[in-house]
């Protein structure tokens, strides 16, 4: 690690990149569409980097991750690069890898499309905004497990954080009455923890099925009558979920 810039600008960041900062294990640490670079910033700044790799697609992201580095300072210790995903990274060059801030199933094709890049990596860091069931799934079918997970409210919107090492865990989505596709979807150590933001999770889950039972009232073909029916079996499926795990939380 290095010691602090005490010298460095303070840097804001939201509540979810706190967070997110501090899951990440000190060492070498690649944020994949880094943006303005903020949490490797704040890694720097806390003293748990060794070394940072901002990668970004984008050419404006990339320039204002660059700025934002130079300001801070920390222009030694952080490497800025323009690429596609894990492509800005070398086998075993990294310890953590961190993905923020978007799509599941984003997250999941840049995890596929870079597997050999994640030769010797220690940790995997991944907050999506929706979809996090794939980001699971891909997690458990490639050899990573889940150690941790945490729910964080910033700004209104409920953020998802799951942190993975390599390795397995089977009885992991062995909860019953829960089925393992319903863990995928919630999250298997918020369900065990009973996390406080998991009944507002849930209910924003049944929200969206009534939003779309509403859109298919005026469905006649077989297709969309069959599809109303499993979604009323799904909101059915999803309020015992509710019971089960908050029967005594109003």
């Amino acid at each position: 690690m290095v010691q602090p810039n005490e010298n460095a600008p303070s840097v804001q960041v939201s509540k979810r990149l706190k967070v997110i900062a501090q899951k990440v294990k000190p060492g070498t640490v690649a944020d994949i569409g880094a943006d303005h670079a903020l949490l490797l910033i704040t890694l720097a700044d806390s003293g748990k980097l060794v070394r940072g790799i901002a990668g970004e697609i984008h050419t404006g992201p990339f320039q204002n991750a660059l700025r934002r580095v130079r300001q801070a300072g920390w222009q030694e210790q952080i490497d800025v690069r323009q690429g596609d995903g894990l492509s800005v990274l070398r086998p075993g060059e990294v310890d953590v890898i961190t993905i923020a801030g978007m799509g599941g199933a984003l997250i999941t094709r840049i995890l596929e499309e870079g597997k050999e890049k994640l030769a010797g990596v220690r940790q995997l860091v991944l907050q999506p905004n929706t979809d996090g069931q794939y980001v699971r799934r891909w997690l458990a079918d490639n050899g990573w497990t889940l150690t941790e997970e945490e729910l964080v409210e910033d700004g209104g919107i409920l953020y998802e954080i799951l942190v993975a090492e390599p390795g397995e865990n089977p009885g992991l989505y062995h909860q019953p009455p829960l089925t393992s596709e319903q863990l995928m979807i919630l999250g298997p150590w918020l369900w065990k923890r009973r996390h406080p933001l998991l009944k507002r999770r849930i209910r924003e889950i049944l929200e969206e099925k009534h939003r779309i039972a509403d859109r298919l009232q005026a469905a006649k073909s077989d297709e969309g009558l069959k599809r109303r029916a499993e979604i009323a079996r799904e909101i059915e499926e999803w309020r015992r979920i509710e019971q089960w795990g908050f029967k005594d939380v109003n």
